[in-house]
């Protein structure tokens, strides 16, 4: 049931207030002045306060400015009473922020009309109120599953690039441990041979050396097949040299790749950060595309999440194997461009991932960002990735998320980062301009 306070010092007009009120269906309390009507307010809570303007001590626009600078009382519609011919305390009242105002002595009718109307408004504004938590309670369980979507996507990715970093890992290690097998079968056949140098050392110096010792000797040579070892050798060196200086590539990406940072923005070197993202993914795009890259040697260091960045570069890139895969077809040897570039605008960086896939179509353009929004199979895509990667580029960094796109020929997203003053990047190795990429 709605309740009304009455606010008034006169017995009787309290007394005919009261039961206007009552009769219209509503429960009341009362006060006698203005300090009690505080008391009673805060204790009470109600919609609706008839509050009369003259009273002994504490006035009744005292009492309203109390209650209007109060956050828990405010919202409740204040309905002046004051005497005929009252002007300017009723004005005073209103824009201390009074709902409204009835004169003594009053009409019950406009009296219980003018109730009424000031209990709509509480309880539309309580409406509103209840909405508004609604609202925000929504809003928080929306980015909770977001943050939760992301996070899902963000292990569909990692558990992509475990399976293809664990190959490329894999073909550098095989062919070390093949060499050294190789060289470890070599130094067999070279312990032989020093053995048979050993005796005709030792012949040599005591004047003993026999047909038969030379003989030996020239047989363990053809047997371990000197010139064609003094050949190989060097060759399984350097490849194993080269297969470890891969892997330990592999793993430096990795770490850049998954680095946490310290949960704030960090002035990093983009191009650095770009190729790290391209190795760790290469098993996602290496068999459908040719990589070309364009790094602007003269990038500014940009403040930004570093590993939000990565995952953006990362989702892009995936989307144009893909893209690039969809158009190639399966067991084909023919491949498609994958190119990624950077430079500088002004006070803006650009970065632009393109690939020759078939296009967006002209009819989901407005929606290839939109939550869930795929083309691909059931199973094959969340619907996530660009979602989260707009999310990051637009709302983390401040920054803009664009595509060019032309059916049948391909794609290019453009990502617009601002450049901030900073100078705390680590720029011990900046990356090479390159044509291709392995």
């Amino acid at each position: 049931m709605t309740r009304v306070l009455i606010v008034d010092d006169s017995p009787d007009i309290a007394r005919l207030m009261v039961k206007v009120v009552e009769e219209n269906g509503h429960d009341v309390v009362t006060a006698i002045n203005g300090r009690q009507a505080l008391e009673v307010a805060a204790s009470e809570h109600p919609d609706v306060i008839l509050l009369d303007i003259m009273m002994p001590g504490m006035s009744g626009i005292d009492v309203l400015r109390h209650l209007k600078a109060s956050a828990e009382l405010k919202a409740i519609p204040v309905i002046l009473v004051t005497a005929m011919n009252d002007d300017t305390d009723v004005i005073a009242g209103l824009d201390q922020g009074a709902q409204d105002y009835v004169t003594k002595p009053f009409k019950r009718e406009i009296l219980a009309a003018r109730v009424r109307s000031a209990i709509r408004i509480k309880q539309n504004h309580d409406q509103l109120v209840q909405l508004n938590e609604r609202l925000k309670a929504e809003t928080a369980e929306r980015e909770r599953m977001q943050r939760e979507l992301a996070q899902a996507q963000k292990l569909e990715s990692i558990g992509h690039l475990a399976a293809g970093i664990a190959h490329e890992i894999n073909t550098p290690a095989q062919y070390v441990g093949d060499n050294i097998r190789f060289l470890k079968e070599v130094l067999a056949d070279f312990e032989g041979l020093l053995k048979k140098l050993d005796l005709l050392l030792q012949a040599g110096k005591q004047g003993k050396i026999t047909d038969e010792l030379l003989a030996e000797v020239e047989a363990a040579v053809l047997e371990a097949d000197v010139d064609f070892l003094t050949d190989e050798v060097p060759k399984a060196i350097g490849q194993s040299l080269e297969g470890i200086d891969r892997v330990a590539n592999i793993v430096r990406a990795m770490k850049e790749f998954s680095h946490p940072g310290n949960g704030g923005k960090q002035a990093i070197n983009l191009n650095r950060a770009i190729e790290s993202t391209l190795t760790v993914s290469r098993n996602e795009w290496k068999y459908v595309a040719d990589l070309v890259t364009d790094f602007d040697p003269e990038l500014p260091p940009v403040s930004c999440l570093p590993g939000d960045f990565n995952q953006v570069i990362l989702n892009l890139v995936v989307n144009g194997a893909h893209a690039i895969a969809d158009v190639i077809g399966e067991n084909s040897d023919s491949k498609g461009t994958l190119a990624i570039r950077t430079r500088r605008d002004e006070d803006w960086v650009e970065i632009q991932v393109a690939d020759t896939g078939s296009g967006i179509p002209e009819d989901i353009r407005d929606n290839i960002f939109d939550h869930f929004f795929t083309t691909k199979e059931v199973g094959k895509g969340t619907g996530q990735g660009l979602t989260i990667a707009r999310s990051i580029v637009v709302e983390k960094h401040g920054g803009t998320l664009s595509f060019e796109t032309q059916v049948g020929r391909g794609t290019k997203f453009i990502i617009r980062l601002p450049i901030t003053d900073a100078s705390d990047v680590d720029e011990t190795r900046e990356p090479e301009l390159t044509e291709a990429c392995c």
